[in-house]
């Protein structure tokens, strides 16, 4: 099922991302965020959205409690679990490798507290496949836990993450990376096959996107 939707670039160089036109959107100054032109309402936090849209559409991505409660209550915890867990780590140990001390602040705890607690994440993930028998997180069908955890488990090279001993959560990755609604949203806005690494990336490809990366962001002054 597709629908129409636009988007719009929230460009990091020039703090789109704190302008006033934007902190209405989302007081927190971060992306995503969605306005709903027809409804006329606005939505951010990714977790959020992603409710938003599959209750809206009536997405079997999230099926309504009233027709199937366990997975509905299946989704939300995995869903939360992403948003509270998952993405925070990987962000944050993304952040002490590929920014600061890319920067030349290189803070050797952080890096290691994040970077353990990335992959104690991504090792949850790998363990779910096993015992579901995947190739989706939740078993045999596709759910709103898969898009919200793909893009961080995808990206585990960039946040400096090793998921070569995570033989389910590898499979699960490459199955959803071959999906076209998964391959069309990752070229929006643009193609960043970095992120991924080998071999979706060059090492050229790699190296130019570290400095572009660390280039849209700031280290706070202590």
């Amino acid at each position: 099922m597709q629908s129409p939707y636009d988007w719009c670039l929230v460009d990091f160089e020039k703090n789109e991302q704190k302008s006033e036109a934007f902190l209405k959107i989302n007081p927190n100054g971060r992306i995503p965020a969605l306005i709903d032109r027809q409804a006329g309402v606005t939505v951010a936090e990714s977790g959020a959205i992603l409710e938003y849209l599959c209750e809206v559409l009536k997405s079997p991505l999230l099926p309504p409690k009233d027709t199937n409660l366990q997975r509905h209550l299946q989704c939300k915890q995995w869903l939360y679990w992403q948003v509270s867990g998952q993405g925070p780590m990987l962000g944050q140990s993304m952040y002490f490798n590929r920014i600061a001390a890319t920067k030349g602040q290189r803070d050797d705890f952080a890096i290691a507290r994040f970077g353990n607690e990335a992959q104690r994440c991504l090792k949850m993930l790998d363990e779910q496949l096993l015992q579901t028998g995947g190739p989706f997180i939740l078993g045999q069908e596709i759910s709103v836990v898969d898009v919200a955890c793909f893009p961080y488990a995808a990206s585990a090279y960039w946040a400096c993450v090793d998921i070569s001993e995570m033989p389910h959560l590898k499979e699960g990755t490459g199955v959803h990376t071959y999906r076209p609604s998964f391959k069309c949203g990752l070229q929006i806005p643009f193609a960043r096959p970095a992120f991924f690494g080998p071999p979706w990336a060059t090492e050229e490809q790699i190296i130019s996107e570290l400095g572009a990366n660390a280039a849209q962001f700031s280290i706070p002054k202590s």
